[in-house]
């Protein structure tokens, strides 16, 4: 063969591989074999298979019977799950009453307890007087003046009273007419938010019917008392006064009984500092009337029911006996009417005590009126906090 052939056979070889090199740089897809397309097509498939499960993962989990669980909600406190929320502690040291809100915008710098002086005022004729400012009161503690920090109505605050009924038989002369006074009483005295509970003291001090404010409750609960055993008073006093500690509002307890206490565990002095502590006011009404004659009279009851109604801040009330129980029943529920007035006429201050002393200590109280000619009853003191 010449040279010229082998060279012509050479450029043509040359063209050949020329050719498939161009082929190699062109678009994959025109110059690929089919096996290699198929191989494309199975890796483009599996990029989106990979796409979708990465979108549809989620929602797949959900609904596997293993719910992703949703964002956690914001916690409240744990002293406030399932109750209503509480507010942050401030300084005072005692709960407040039902209505005592601020009396300013300025906000107090509490350092003591504070203290509740439940006050009545009547003038020269022993009428209520209901008229009154917090400027017309004067309030001193061992004779020291003290800064008002609340003053308040009766209708501001909601009465919780507590009526002790002796059901000794030392009134079972008088204890129908007795029974209907009190039932009278109620419905003079209640109003809207007011409460009132029933206790009976006999051998025993026995609380009858809880706070309530259904009228027809507390006259129904009357209506089953019956006249039987000795007089514990002194222990009933405890365990009123106990029952009124815990209970928002103003503490009024209204004592029906001759004063004579026969068979308590207790002291009238113990008694009383039991009734100071629960911030509370008495009001007696002497059972069995006072005699015409002093020489039959029992003077210790009488000198009993003054003293613990004078010193809460209350007032102790006498019928007089009278051969007609009409009479005596006018005389009663008229001393009724006026008890229930003076319930509803009450004012309460408030204020804390700038005296330093032991825990348990008795404090004294006193508060004046500027305005002249009037008369003014409230507790005469206070044990301070243990």
């Amino acid at each position: 063969m010449s040279i010229q052939g082998n060279r012509a056979r050479g450029r043509r070889g040359e063209g050949a591989t020329r050719g498939r090199g161009d082929a190699g740089t062109a678009p994959f897809f025109f110059a690929a074999s089919p096996r290699l397309r198929v191989s494309a097509s199975l890796l483009s498939f599996a990029a989106s298979l990979l796409l979708t499960a990465f979108f549809l993962l989620p929602l797949t989990f959900a609904q596997s019977g293993r719910p992703i669980p949703p964002p956690p909600k914001p916690q409240l406190p744990s002293h406030s799950q399932g109750q209503r929320p509480v507010p942050p502690a401030s300084d005072d040291t005692r709960p407040r009453r039902v209505g005592d809100e601020p009396q300013d915008e300025k906000p107090l710098k509490l350092k003591a307890d504070l203290v509740t002086v439940i006050t009545s005022v009547t003038d020269s004729s022993g009428n209520q007087v209901n008229d009154l400012t917090q400027k017309d009161f004067d309030l001193f503690e061992d004779d020291a003046a003290q800064d008002i920090a609340g003053f308040y109505r009766e209708g501001q605050i909601p009465l919780r009273l507590i009526f002790l009924f002796d059901t000794s038989s030392s009134i079972r002369h008088r204890f129908d007419f007795e029974q209907r006074a009190a039932a009278q009483f109620f419905k003079n005295v209640m109003r809207p938010g007011d409460q009132a509970a029933l206790m009976s003291v006999s051998t025993d001090a026995t609380i009858e019917l809880q706070f309530t404010s259904d009228v027809d409750r507390l006259v129904s609960g009357l209506a089953q008392l019956k006249p039987q055993g000795a007089t514990a008073l002194y222990d009933g006093m405890i365990a009123a006064a106990k029952y009124l500690r815990p209970a928002e509002g103003r503490h009024v307890m209204v004592v029906l009984s001759d004063g004579t206490d026969t068979v308590s565990t207790s002291t009238l002095a113990k008694a009383l500092t039991e009734v100071q502590k629960s911030d509370a006011v008495i009001y007696g009404v002497h059972s069995t009337g006072v005699a015409p004659s002093a020489s039959v009279q029992d003077l210790a009851g009488e000198f009993v029911l003054k003293t613990m109604c004078e010193d809460t801040g209350g007032r102790a009330f006498f019928p007089p006996i009278y051969e007609d129980q009409r009479k005596e029943t006018r005389d009663l529920d008229e001393i009724y009417k006026r008890l229930a007035a003076e319930v509803r006429a009450q004012f309460v201050l408030t204020y804390y005590s700038k005296s330093e002393g032991k825990s348990g200590t008795f404090k004294t109280i006193r508060v004046e009126v500027k305005r002249p000619g009037l008369q003014v009853r409230a507790r005469r003191g206070y044990y301070t906090a243990k």
